[in-house]
């Protein structure tokens, strides 16, 4: 049973499936989950930190009672889940462990991690300069908490990886168990079948996420 953050919405079973090419098998029925956002979508180890931090919140309250305590907490299970000290897997200059598609250019406390990036910069990568009207989502990948710390500070860039106006991940199991998510800081921990595929759909007008679990 999914903890479904405010954001999102449980829509029921259905027959639905995704439009396009899909590598992953479906099931004769999909549950769907339906959700807006308006700074940013993310999933992997940022999102993972959050869920713990608001699961402990809501337990006992008394522990996160002011800012400084919720930095603490934050850092610990930063350190205690590998944000910070455990390396990414396979090449590090390519490994992401968080996957953010920004909006309204905020995350983290209002900061702006895709950054006022250079005409040449952009060219090359064949990208337009962000505006938060331009209907495009920034895509990119932080490697770990050093990493997005750094990124915080503007002293060097996320990874960029692409503008879209709208994305479809598709998550598979195997190992994992869980995938964890956040939109506008609100997590969740949603489950992975080994057999089939789950799939975020982001689209605007309206933006929405929609989740997909086959059963």
């Amino acid at each position: 049973m999914i903890e479904l953050p405010h954001s999102l919405r449980h829509l029921g079973e259905s027959t639905f499936f995704p439009d396009g090419d899909i590598e992953g098998v479906l099931p004769e029925m999909i549950s769907c989950f339906d959700g807006v956002f308006y700074n940013y979508f993310s999933i992997g180890m940022d999102a993972q930190v959050a869920y713990s931090f608001h699961h402990l919140r809501d337990e006992k309250p008394y522990l996160a009672h002011g800012p400084l305590a919720n930095k603490l907490i934050y850092t610990g299970y930063s350190c205690k889940q590998g944000w910070f000290f455990t390396p990414c897997m396979s090449d590090p200059s390519l490994s992401v462990r968080a996957i953010v598609a920004l909006n309204l250019h905020s995350y983290g406390s209002g900061r702006n991690p895709w950054g006022n990036l250079k005409p040449e910069y952009l060219e090359k990568r064949g990208f337009v300069e962000a505006h938060m009207d331009d209907g495009l989502l920034e895509i990119f990948g932080l490697k770990q908490g050093w990493h997005a710390s750094l990124v915080m500070v503007e002293l060097i860039s996320a990874k960029h990886i692409a503008q879209a106006a709208a994305i479809r991940l598709e998550i598979r199991g195997g190992e994992w168990k869980d995938a964890y998510m956040q939109m506008d800081g609100e997590p969740w921990k949603q489950p992975l079948n080994n057999e089939y595929s789950s799939f975020v759909e982001i689209e605007r007008v309206p933006w929405r996420s929609l989740i997909i679990n086959g059963e």
